[in-house]
């Protein structure tokens, strides 16, 4: 009781550590998950079957096991360190031994026991929240338009009333604390105590970006640069959509002409014939003129191609291409090069403003991540 005689409730705090370790474990489970996701990240990114997929399709990948701690028996009294009869100097194992094993299918019968490893399967939330991790639109300026105007939902206020998922236990313990201290009673949560959060709807203006996408369908393309090219820009707008309200995309596609198709065109279309890299550089302008005003829009044309065009064609491709930087936060170049060969298109490319600029060469699939990374990456170069 204090002073005026009135019954005070005392809250005590004790240590619930060890009723956590289902959840400490779980939490260390999911991080060795996201691990093994950024291990092989440059592989899942390139698993068809997420490319193909409406996106609730799982991969196995291998996580390494957690152990709780335990008590264990000697294994086969072998020597040890500070253990039973020895001499200075004797050898107590080899590096040889304990490396036995550690490349799957390399070597021989070891006798060393091996890492413990388990299959997790991961979705592909799990891999976009890795993947994603860090990239942004880059030069992005606060362009707004009329029509986007982004829902933005702001927790402002405590009331009585509200969903359950919402309670505010702070203030509802605030709240009993007071009504208890006012009657006299020990501390206890009523109906009435309870508080929660609230919140309104408000509409936020939203950055006004669109991206141009364009590939190379011609001839010269073969399947693997095709497919190389789908997933590229697959993860592109998967990437783009999860972070922004409102990004335009519009799809290009050219051989020795160019012309604009929807998405699902875009991504199954298959042609035969040259490589005219200026029309779809002409394309791209000519729809930036007609649509999307470089004062009101961030815009971010970018190419796929496998760096083949028709040499008379390279002056004119290029200065385009420049005419195109100008216009654009960014242009975005990926040449995908099987072979390493010399390409005509790269050849005449440097010296191209890298603030506005990025190019990137990809040789297998598991290069596309780099791609992405260095298109994306949030800084400026000047």
């Amino acid at each position: 009781m204090d002073e005026e005689g009135i019954d005070v409730g005392i809250l005590s705090q004790d240590d619930w550590s060890l009723d956590r370790r289902g959840q400490a474990a779980q939490a260390r489970h999911r991080e060795k998950v996201r691990e093994a996701i950024r291990n092989n990240l440059p592989n899942l990114i390139s698993d068809q079957g997420f490319i193909l997929s409406d996106g609730k399709r799982t991969v196995r990948i291998p996580v390494q096991s957690l152990d709780e701690p335990h008590f264990v028996y000697d294994q086969g009294k072998q020597s040890r360190v500070g253990q039973g009869e020895g001499r200075t100097g004797q050898s107590i194992g080899s590096a040889q031994d304990a490396q036995a094993g550690n490349a799957p299918g390399a070597g021989g019968a070891g006798q060393q026991p091996g890492e413990r490893m388990i299959e997790s399967e991961v979705s592909l939330d799990e891999v976009e929240e890795v993947l994603f991790a860090g990239l942004e639109l880059p030069n992005l300026e606060d362009k707004r338009t009329f029509e986007q105007q982004a829902e933005a939902s702001d927790f402002s206020d405590i009331r009585p009333k509200g969903m359950l998922g919402n309670l505010d236990r702070r203030h509802t313990l605030l709240e009993a604390l007071r009504r208890s201290r006012k009657q006299g009673k020990e501390v206890s949560i009523q109906t009435d105590d309870l508080r929660y959060k609230t919140w309104e709807d408000s509409p936020r203006p939203d950055v006004a970006a669109v991206v141009i996408a364009m590939m190379d369908v011609s001839g010269s393309m073969g399947m693997t640069e095709k497919y190389m090219s789908r997933t590229f820009f697959y993860w592109l707008e998967r990437f783009l959509k999860s972070k922004y309200e409102h990004v335009n995309f519009r799809y290009l596609v050219h051989h020795v002409v160019a012309y604009e198709t929807g998405k699902e065109e875009f991504y199954t279309t298959r042609e035969s014939g040259g490589t005219v890299c200026s029309s779809v550089f002409q394309a791209a302008l000519d729809l930036i003129r007609k649509d999307y005003p470089p004062q009101a829009w961030n815009i971010y044309p970018v190419y796929v191609g496998d760096g083949d065009n028709l040499v008379s064609d390279n002056e004119r491709a290029r200065a385009l291409l420049e005419n195109l930087c100008e216009a654009s936060s960014l242009v975005g170049y990926m040449e995908v090069n099987l072979m390493h060969r010399p390409a005509s298109l790269i050849s005449v490319l440097g010296g191209i403003s890298p603030f506005h600029f990025r190019a990137a060469a990809v040789s297998e699939r598991k290069q596309v991540l780099e791609a992405l990374q260095t298109f994306f990456r949030p800084e400026a170069i000047s």
